[in-house]
């Protein structure tokens, strides 16, 4: 199995990932800055070389490498939102040929520094790579035409390519998988003599393995304490001061009304059974089913208007859950428009994200129940009770 991927084309897509990554490198959460070690297992589809020739001490000579399985391990630190840099190294031990012959096994190590450049790291945690490495390769063969050659050839490493991180938990343990392009340099004269020109080839390299950072996930900012009040005193702070406050003691966050006593809400239908896709906004078939019967509901009851909102579970960043639910949010609104449900009659779509849950996270079935979508009755002109 043989890759053709042109240096030039990697290079290209690694900086491109790299010129986005500057323009869009804002964000407000926390960011995590541990150090990190990433042991990985590779796999390397090597090229061949031919150099020398007839004329030449030891003849023409077409070197390959097996293509075989090897280790890489990296250690890194996130500089910020977009880049990341790391200190790697890399060994393989492939079955090597010599003009079409086994010759025994090669030894091919290196350690260097590469870069990886995340265009949009908490949304899409893909992230191309340039690095430049220094190694080693020790040929399988001790001698040619029975004349003896040298065992340690100095060699250069080029990196460019591509990678995919995928959070498993929040401790920010991941999976890490990526495409390296490596275009090789080995100094022919350090096992053939003076003379040979190097040997250059074009490798590739796939490589999967866990990123483990070492330390405490960085901790949210705490809000600082509100400010002594210096004006009228609102010591249940429902927004009435106490001079006309007629229920003091009102619960902090209860809605209240003008006379500072809480306001009677009726409490929000859950839409039960109204699903999506995984890590999507596109409904199943078992929530359309579940908003036919609402469809029908609110056809009953023509003068109800209402508000829809949604929450997720806590995987994954508050970013991105916020942007989750609003997504699925707005299809539900879509659906219901769509079946004939006025638009006027929606005052509002709302995503909360991981916000306000109504059980625990710590299990399965918790973070089921958090990922909901309600109904807000805003206005009810009419019966309801079909809902």
């Amino acid at each position: 199995m043989q890759f053709k991927q042109p240096l030039t084309a990697c290079v290209a897509g690694a900086l491109g990932l790299a010129v986005s990554a500057g323009a869009m490198a804002q964000d407000n959460t926390p960011q995590d800055k541990r150090f990190y070690v990433a042991p990985m297992v590779s796999y390397g589809f090597f090229n061949n070389d031919t150099i020398g020739d007839s004329s030449d001490s030891f003849g023409r000579l077409n070197v390959k490498n097996d293509d075989s399985v090897g280790t890489t391990l990296a250690i890194g630190k996130p500089i910020n939102s977009w880049l990341n840099l790391e200190l790697y190294g890399f060994y393989f031990n492939p079955g090597q040929k010599l003009n079409g012959h086994d010759a025994g096994n090669a030894d091919l190590y290196g350690f260097g520094l590469d870069a990886l450049f995340f265009p949009a790291r908490d949304t899409l945690p893909v992230y191309g790579i340039l690095g430049a490495a220094w190694g080693k390769q020790n040929p399988g063969y001790g001698s040619i035409n029975g004349n003896s050659v040298g065992d340690n050839a100095d060699a250069q490493y080029l990196d460019a390519g591509v990678g995919y991180m995928y959070t498993l938990n929040d401790y920010g343990l991941k999976v890490r998988a990526e495409y390296r392009y490596r275009y090789t340099t080995v100094d022919s004269a350090d096992v053939l003599g003076a003379g040979y020109e190097d040997q250059r080839y074009n490798d590739n390299v796939v490589s999967v393995g866990l990123q483990i950072p070492l330390g405490a996930p960085p901790q949210a900012p705490q809000p600082t304490a509100a400010p002594a009040p210096t004006g009228p005193q609102d010591s249940d702070g429902d927004g009435v001061i106490d001079a006309n406050d007629q229920c003091p003691g009102t619960p902090r966050g209860t809605e209240v009304d003008a006379r500072g006593c809480p306001i009677e809400k009726k409490a929000p239908i859950v839409l039960k059974g109204v699903t999506f896709e995984f890590d999507s906004s596109k409904l199943t078939s078992q929530a359309q089913n579940r908003l036919n019967n609402v469809v029908d509901a609110l056809n009953a009851s023509p003068d109800v208007d209402f508000r829809i909102d949604g929450y997720t579970d806590s995987i994954g960043t508050q970013k991105y859950n916020l942007g989750l639910s609003q997504r699925r949010v707005d299809s539900v609104k879509s659906y219901l428009t769509n079946h004939g449900i006025s638009s006027s009659r929606i005052t509002g779509t709302k995503g909360h994200g991981e916000s306000n849950p109504v059980a625990t996270n710590k299990t399965a079935a918790g973070r089921a129940q958090n990922r909901r979508v309600e109904l807000h009755v805003t206005n009810q002109g009419g019966d309801n009770s079909g809902m």
